[in-house]
């Protein structure tokens, strides 16, 4: 799990160094400096810091990953915006089959979990493909197994595909997700990229 911290956070609010849990911190930018083209070539993309240091999942829990990712966030006053790059080692070829919304399982893609309550249970999950192929659902409960993929929101995201690896941009409106009027707004995290090799 890793929080996400959104603009100036108090030190109070902040998980602590040794609870080991990473953090993502959103920042905030000004409204339209960013246009999601997949490219992460706006400067505000250089304001935010990067996540970097992943570990797998699959097939050696807890081991090295085999591919680099980079993952920022930034808001402005309707969205979260996430910029990621995937690089993809030894030359090995990214695989972006084309598919239909909410099918993924064969082209190499992202997953962003937001548990906006910060409940441990629940999550919004946004992810897109290589290719380009939107995915998302809901998590009710507290298992990965059973998501609910009648949840469609408006959202966007591009990508494209370079020589070393692929890049993804999301633009999450506000009014597509659920949470409490808090302030700092501290959120759950899950990053997943996923690949068949």
């Amino acid at each position: 799990m890793v929080s996400i911290l959104a603009g100036a956070v108090p030190a109070s609010a902040q998980p602590s160094a040794d609870s080991g849990r990473k953090q993502a911190i959103a920042v905030r930018v000004p409204s339209g400096s960013i246009r999601v083209d997949g490219r992460l070539d706006e400067d505000v993309w250089r304001q935010a810091p990067a996540i970097a240091n992943f570990v797998q999942k699959e097939p050696v829990e807890g081991a090295q990953p085999t591919d680099l990712m980079e993952v920022r966030f930034v808001y402005d006053d309707t969205a979260l915006y996430v910029g990621a790059r995937m690089e993809s080692r030894n030359g090995t070829r990214v695989q972006a089959p084309m598919g239909r919304r909410d099918s993924g399982d064969q082209a190499e893609h992202l997953l962003v979990s937001l548990d906006t309550y910060l409940d441990r249970r629940t999550a919004f999950t946004f992810g897109v493909t290589a290719s380009g192929v939107r995915l998302d659902h809901y998590h009710a409960s507290d298992t990965e197994r059973d998501p609910s993929t009648e949840f469609d929101p408006v959202w966007e995201a591009q990508t494209t595909i370079g020589e070393h690896g692929w890049v993804a941009e999301l633009w999450l409106p506000f009014s597509q997700l659920r949470f409490n009027e808090h302030s700092p707004q501290v959120w759950g995290l899950n990053l997943n990229h996923g690949f068949r090799r």
